[in-house]
């Protein structure tokens, strides 16, 4: 089952990430600080632990899964430096913490290749422009030091096209079947509360916010 997580962000927002001022840094460590909480080992230990002091892991050892973020992901992604490809995984967690919590708002779509197709069709019937498809998201647009991997895409459309967009889907949702209309309706509603925060950004002093995509195959 694919999945499609959408953001409503600036895009220069996350690319700024990656050459981060120190007011950034400081915001992005405690985004991450509280995403990936340090884990510890059980105060008992196991039945390595009774071997002898060679299996032995102190009491407050930390566990680092492959996946779970470490400081070397965080000073590297803020750096903007090269990330070898077992630590990508792990640094895209990173980032996606901090889209979590800095985007306006987020949305998520989950569909299969037969829905999606299915969909995608749909909407071209009831006279929905390809560039306004679920296909076009995922455009490489996003431009990041970061590379993806396989089974993980990225894309970003801008705020001008995302409020078009809006406007063609709730246009169609009236001709789409319904377990179609069902994906359609609320996504629409969600690009259409980009209007709403475009008049706040300015106030907070962040840009216009630009839909940012990454899907998961």
């Amino acid at each position: 089952m694919g999945e499609l997580r959408l953001y409503a962000i600036g895009v220069d927002e996350v690319r700024d990430v990656f050459c981060a001022s120190p007011a950034l840094e400081h915001q992005f460590r405690s985004i991450a600080a509280e995403a990936f909480p340090a884990h510890t080992t059980p105060k008992q230990p196991g039945m390595l632990g009774k071997l002898g002091p060679l299996f032995r892991r102190p009491p407050e050892a930390v566990i680092v899964q492959p996946d779970t973020p470490v400081e070397a992901d965080v000073a590297d992604l803020l750096a903007g430096r090269y990330v070898r490809p077992e630590r990508q995984p792990a640094a895209w967690r990173l980032l996606q913490a901090y889209l979590d919590a800095r985007a306006w708002s987020t949305h998520r779509i989950e569909l299969d290749v037969q829905r999606f197709n299915d969909l995608e069709f749909d909407l071209a019937r009831a006279g929905v422009h390809p560039q306004f498809g679920l296909g076009k998201l995922v455009n490489n647009e996003l431009s990041l030091p970061l590379q993806t991997y396989r089974g993980l895409a990225t894309g970003c459309t801008k705020h001008s096209q995302a409020l078009q967009a809006a406007s063609a889907w709730r246009n169609a949702l009236n001709h789409l079947a319904p377990e179609n209309r069902a994906i359609a309706e609320p996504y629409a509603a969600w690009l259409a509360q980009f209007h709403h925060y475009a008049n706040a950004a300015p106030q907070q002093g962040r840009p216009l916010p630009d839909l940012v995509v990454i899907y998961r195959a």
